[in-house]
């Protein structure tokens, strides 16, 4: 194998890979083209990565015409794809689309180990079978891992050497590892040559795929037992108790996907092997009968949770998870149903179609046809519209932290919808939308003006009763950051007199979706001083301005008065409900 492996080509596409992505790098670092526009960022990203990946994982001296030929295709694809995902990060200021990002990479990984073990069988003009796809996938998982280990370890290595040099105050060797024209390069030539190294020794990968088969042989009887030990106590304890775990259906698909991958672990041979005596056999025969059992579990606890809270995206990715468990489920059972004992005909059959199966819906999940946010959208926004779920319980921040653009432009129009009926809920949205990832906030932030923050708050009964050098200590004290930017808070000055003294005492309240504080603001003769205030807000009020602008105002006493026993005094809680 190692002299079927065109060196230098791998060594020179690293190189390339390393440079190309090292340009990218500081492109994101300095704020340039293409890191500021999305949709060529993850397009070009996911091409460099994706294509080399594959080529280093599969090329050969004799093919490697024939397996560009293929992956060149598949690679620009899930660049397309990766465009797409781009998109779904606009606007860039105010959308944080990083839940989509993590989906995407896993997702197009699985999709690219199912497309290369396809097509190394393509080019080398076998006929597909499902014992050769298993191997493939194996072997390729195996090496992907072992390249990452050599790669991790050669890094590690690196950074002990700058250490040690650093203890002799000889500095040089961990500035160069700080610099990304040589640590990016040099870590995609690492990986390239690990490629070479454990192609060359693939009986390694053999040997380590027949040791983990070996433990999983052991383990599918266990994992049976088990299985069966649940579904014989099920009907006399019911799914209730499984649901108020708030997981049922989680369990019971991870129960399901295990049994499943195991299995086919197991029985990748000919219909006519047998890995275990009959009894065993028998015994883990059942519990692949009866798997379908657990789709149709899954597939009830999944639809209550749809028909209590709509659809999200978690129960989008169950209901697909769920539906490819139950194929391979009911594909097995047929086969189970038509050929007995050798159920692995149809078994090898199921395998091959399923894996193009779920070689497509990895795409999808990454396209427009089968956007998961769009869709949980759509069917929270059509609850609030049939009055399934109130204006006031509608669950808006799920729509900024999980939903993206697509929560981002409903939340939009929800909001001029509801400008004049619900204030409240209205404000809420628009202080949502702060992503203080973004670097354009910590700028804004520094310059927020004195002039801004007052034109931000709100005064009552009118500025004029404030005097500038009070309004400019409350301005002070505050501490604009991208954490914490002007657009997220509402401001509030309020003048009356708490004491009946009859001298007007200042309070200033700083409002946002997650808290409210209040700070009474005194002078002591020379300068302004701050109090905090405690707050008692038991119907969870976000928008204040709407009660101060009714005048919705006075002057509260309280139902106890302090004790004082000598200088020690004693307080009522207000929140205390006696």
């Amino acid at each position: 194998m190692d002299n079927q492996l065109p060196k230098p080509f791998i060594f020179v596409l690293s190189l390339v890979q390393g440079i190309v992505l090292t340009l990218l790098y500081r492109s994101v670092e300095n704020q340039l083209w293409p890191a500021t526009e999305p949709v060529w960022l993850f397009s070009l990203v996911t091409f460099t990565i994706s294509f080399v990946l594959l080529t280093l994982l599969a090329v050969e001296q004799a093919n490697i015409k024939k397996l560009l030929s293929y992956l060149l295709p598949f690679s620009l694809l899930l660049s397309l794809l990766g465009a797409y995902i781009g998109a779904q990060q606009y606007p860039i200021a105010l959308v944080n689309n990083n839940a989509l990002t993590a989906i995407f990479i896993f997702t197009a990984l699985i999709a690219s180990f199912k497309a290369l073990m396809y097509i190394q069988q393509l080019i080398g003009n076998e006929a597909i079978s499902y014992s050769q796809l298993f191997k493939l996938s194996w072997r390729n998982f195996i090496l992907f891992a072992e390249c990452w280990l050599f790669v991790l370890i050669f890094w590690g290595i690196l950074q002990l050497g700058a250490a040690l040099f650093n203890a002799l105050e000889i500095t040089f060797f961990s500035e160069l590892l700080k610099k990304d024209w040589f640590w990016i390069p040099t870590l995609t030539l690492a990986f390239g040559f690990a490629t070479v190294i454990f192609r060359g020794v693939m009986h390694i990968e053999d040997n380590i795929s027949f040791l983990l088969q070996t433990l999983i042989k052991f383990l599918l009887p266990v994992l049976t037992v088990i299985s069966l030990g649940f579904l014989a106590t099920l009907p006399f304890t019911g799914l209730d108790k499984l649901w108020q775990t708030g997981n049922g259906s989680s369990l019971v698909l991870w129960l399901q996907v295990l049994t499943l991958f195991f299995v086919n672990t197991v029985y990748q041979y000919a219909a006519d092997q047998r890995p275990y005596k009959i009894v065993i056999h028998r015994l883990v025969f059942f519990g692949i009968a009866l798997l379908p059992i657990y789709s149709v579990i899954a597939a009830y606890g999944i639809w209550l949770r749809v028909e209590q809270y709509g659809i999200t995206v978690g129960r989008c990715w169950a209901i697909l998870v769920c539906l490819l468990l139950a194929c391979f489920s009911f594909g097995y059972l047929v086969g189970i149903v038509k050929k007995r004992d050798a159920w692995q005909q149809v078994q090898s059959k199921v395998n091959i179609v399923m894996g193009v199966v779920i070689l497509i819906f990895m795409l999808l999940v990454n396209s427009p046809v089968l956007n998961f946010q769009r869709v949980s959208t759509e069917s929270q926004i059509a609850r609030l519209n049939e009055g399934d779920v109130s204006i006031e319980e509608f669950d808006y921040y799920y729509f900024s932290s999980n939903l993206g653009r697509q929560g981002y432009l409903a939340m939009q129009k929800l909001q001029a919808q509801i400008q004049s009926t619900h204030p409240e809920q209205a404000m809420i949205i628009e202080r949502m939308y702060v992503n203080p990832d973004n670097p354009e906030f910590e700028a804004l932030a520094e310059q927020t003006s004195i002039t801004e923050f007052v034109t931000h708050s709100t005064f009552w009964p009118g500025q004029q009763v404030f005097s500038d050098e009070l309004i400019q200590a409350v301005f002070e004290s505050l501490h604009f950051n991208r954490w914490t930017p002007l657009k997220s808070h509402s401001f509030y000055f309020i003048a009356i007199d708490l004491n009946q003294d009859e001298q007007l005492d200042y309070v200033f309240i700083d409002e946002t979706n997650h808290s409210t504080e209040a700070n009474l603001w005194l002078h002591d003769g020379t300068q302004w001083q701050s109090k905090y205030m405690t707050i008692d807000n038991p119907e969870q009020i976000k928008l204040l301005k709407t009660l101060i602008d009714a005048d919705d105002i006075e002057v509260a006493q309280p139902k106890y008065n302090d004790l004082k026993i000598g200088d020690v005094l004693f307080k009522v809680r207000s929140d205390i409900d006696y």
